[in-house]
């Protein structure tokens, strides 16, 4: 299965296949269990295997289309996100050391022992990185929101 929802992707990130993987996953199986009830329904003697006609069916639709590139998209802004907490971060804690070993602001030049300054150091580098942390946390929860959305609006007929 992973090849064949694979073959038509390119260039993409492991995160992009897994979400990619999972969302068709989703589709299919949910599918193949419609399939699957109703040949129990009909009493078929010989029965194709639900899931690999699902797969088959799921494959040929303009679902696993509009899946791939709605999950791409997905999973660029969400890269994206992560990149941009990270980067204004990093440049929060440069600009903040760079201020604590020379050119110390007012503020800075009233702490009297290098223990409240190191002190005064741990607590902004903390404080950036739960701000990293919410900013990365909200970009999960966006690209969990819109992956849910993209698999429940293309999720198969029943047959």
């Amino acid at each position: 299965m992973r090849s064949r929802l694979l073959s038509t992707a390119s260039d993409s990130s492991p995160l992009e296949n897994i979400v990619q993987l999972g969302s068709a996953y989703v589709i299919v199986l949910e599918h193949s269990f419609y399939i699957f009830d109703k040949q129990r329904y009909l009493q078929d003697q010989r029965p194709a295997p639900s899931f690999y006609v699902a797969l088959e069916q799921y494959m040929a639709s303009q679902h696993a289309a509009v899946v791939r590139e709605g999950v791409s998209a997905a999973v660029q802004a969400y890269e994206e996100a992560v990149a941009t907490a990270a980067h204004a971060y990093e440049e929060a804690v440069k600009d903040f050391v760079y201020t604590y070993q020379g050119n110390s602001p007012a503020w800075m030049a009233k702490l009297l022992f290098e223990r409240l300054q190191r002190k005064a150091r741990a607590t902004f580098e903390c404080s950036q990185q739960r701000e990293k942390e919410t900013l990365c946390s909200q970009a999960k929860a966006e690209l969990t929101k819109t992956i849910l959305e993209i698999t429940l609006n293309n999720r198969l007929p029943r047959p």
